[in-house]
């Protein structure tokens, strides 16, 4: 009796797995996996009125929430010859834009912040990126102290000014002129290339 009865559950278990995977790939006909999550939080303000020492007050409360948002898994790729891209000589490629982006910062230190430390002579466009809490300037000038003085003028917190200059080739410095931004650090070194 018992060991009809643990033969009866071993099949009824056995035909519940098949008829899952079975279920499976109906629901799934591509073959891929179930979809994962990932726990997201959310936060709702919430107006609660409270009294306290005989006066109704207003109190803000904030309840957070987790929610799992799904996060699809990759269909598995099967693996189709592609044809290779088409080489292209060099003198058919476009000229890369001539940009520089500066981002000054002041929470910790002062200081510039260089996308790339060297460019090529000619037309550059700048662009300053305040990201700090005081506003900004930035001024280029060959460090001989030579040629003329290029300027991108104030920019407050969280804003950002573009401007373009017709750079010779040659070592810049950059640098913040309020206050005593430039002694705290603000300032940087851009090499001009021919």
């Amino acid at each position: 009796m018992r060991r009809a009865l643990a033969v009866t559950v071993g099949v009824a278990l056995l035909a519940a797995l098949l008829l899952s995977t079975s279920m499976g790939s109906i629901l799934h006909p591509s073959g891929a996996e179930a979809a994962e999550c990932t726990w997201q939080r959310h936060g709702k303000r919430v107006v609660k009125h409270i009294k306290r020492h005989g006066r109704v007050r207003r109190v803000v409360v904030v309840r957070h929430s987790w929610s799992c948002e799904e996060v699809p898994l990759a269909p598995v790729a099967t693996p189709n010859p592609t044809p290779a891209p088409p080489v292209t000589a060099p003198s058919q490629l476009e000229p890369e834009a001539n940009a520089l982006s500066v981002t000054s910062r002041d929470q910790t230190a002062y200081s510039y912040t260089l996308s790339r430390p060297q460019t090529k002579d000619g037309e550059l466009t700048v662009e300053l990126n305040n990201q700090g809490e005081d506003p900004h300037n930035l001024n280029l000038q060959l460090e001989s102290g030579e040629g003329s003085v290029y300027k991108i003028g104030k920019t407050l917190p969280t804003e950002h000014q573009v401007a373009s200059f017709n750079l010779p080739a040659g070592t810049y410095r950059l640098w913040c002129s309020f206050m005593t931004h430039d002694e705290k650090g603000m300032h940087a070194t851009l090499v001009v290339a021919p």
